[in-house]
């Protein structure tokens, strides 16, 4: 159900826009009262199965906030994402506003704009790691599920690389860089207020996914534990995230996603050191068999990353099967060293 709920710090309310789609059921719309304009922060997919495409659950959203579509004069973009950005073309055209992005969004819409070349690479991944071809096909078409809910490809108008000051509302809100769960992420840090719209970097209750795909981050997992690590040293007070309601104690937050992904990782390098595996026995083993297509490919991605940890770290190498599957296997006993916040 769509709603905005006024948060407790004022001038910020939080809409939920309904998604439905891979198992997202809504995500957060947040708007930044800054006078007689808004500034919104992620806007939502476009809803190709409404006359609207879905602009009627955020007009009600900025109404309840106080404001008309007419007023949004600036949309920031956490990740292109297509839960977050999908409707963010559609909502230039109707307000002129600009759009704020990190400069790397470019790498995401170049792939919505050639869905063929992302799927064929994807495919090679999945062939190059022991995915048989007739499941590669069905999981490089991840992409493919997602492509109807974007209204149009749009790059920012302002680029970000991080460390960037926006003055709203009186407030001034730092853009702080959280590559992991995606590459271009960005976070939105008020230090008078300690308040952290954290997009999908912080979620309340899920560990955020951080997958591996060529051509983006070559050691993602490490992007993000040193992104979490740039967050906790601000000390939020409290967390604005993309998908959920807010919650309080990032550091004990952060804190307990580290232990997870640490978990995984030497769980993935004892599977490892028992026996050279490739990624998709791996995953196969140590993550539950899901049932969804888009499941299964989250589990083979994940497991990619931490490989990829594993491997800059100088634990794990790579050796050719006869049938050109990659193999993983132990060069070093050396201990797993991820440091703590």
């Amino acid at each position: 159900m769509t709603g905005v709920r006024m948060e407790p710090t004022a001038g910020i309310s939080r809409v939920a826009l309904p998604i439905g789609v891979n198992a997202v059921e809504n995500v957060n719309m947040y708007v930044l009262a800054d006078g007689d304009r808004a500034t919104i922060v992620d806007c939502g997919a476009w809803r190709p199965d409404l006359p609207d495409g879905g602009l009627a659950a955020v007009e009600a959203g900025l109404e309840g906030a106080g404001y008309a579509l007419r007023d949004v004069s600036r949309i920031v973009v956490t990740h292109a994402h297509i839960d977050h950005y999908g409707l963010a073309g559609y909502l230039m055209e109707r307000t002129g506003a600009e759009l704020l992005m990190h400069a790397l969004t470019d790498l995401d819409c170049e792939k919505y704009r050639h869905p063929d070349t992302a799927r064929a690479r994807r495919r090679d991944t999945y062939a190059d790691h022991g995915v048989s071809e007739a499941e590669r096909v069905d999981l490089a078409d991840h992409l493919t599920r997602w492509l109807p809910y974007l209204h149009t490809v749009v790059e920012a108008s302002r680029r970000l690389r991080g460390g960037e000051e926006l003055a709203i509302g009186g407030d001034r809100w730092e853009t702080v860089h959280t590559p992991g769960h995606s590459l271009a992420h960005v976070c939105l840090w008020s230090p008078a207020r300690r308040v952290l719209l954290s997009g999908d970097h912080l979620l309340p209750v899920i560990t955020p996914p951080v997958t591996f795909e060529r051509g983006f981050d070559a050691d993602p997992l490490r992007s993000y534990l040193d992104s979490l690590r740039l967050v906790a040293e601000r000390l939020p007070g409290l967390v604005l995230p993309g998908h959920g309601r807010p919650f309080g104690d990032a550091v004990g937050r952060i804190e307990a996603i580290i232990r997870t992904k640490v978990r995984r990782l030497e769980k993935i390098r004892r599977a490892i050191r028992d026996r050279p595996s490739s990624v998709t026995e791996l995953a196969d083993r140590l993550v539950a068999k899901a049932i969804l297509a888009h499941q299964r490919q989250l589990a083979i991605s994940e497991t990619l990353a931490h490989i990829a940890y594993l491997r800059w770290s100088g634990l794990i190498e790579r050796r050719t099967r006869p049938d050109g599957v990659y193999e993983w296997y132990s060069t070093s006993d050396a201990p797993l060293e991820v440091t703590a916040t």
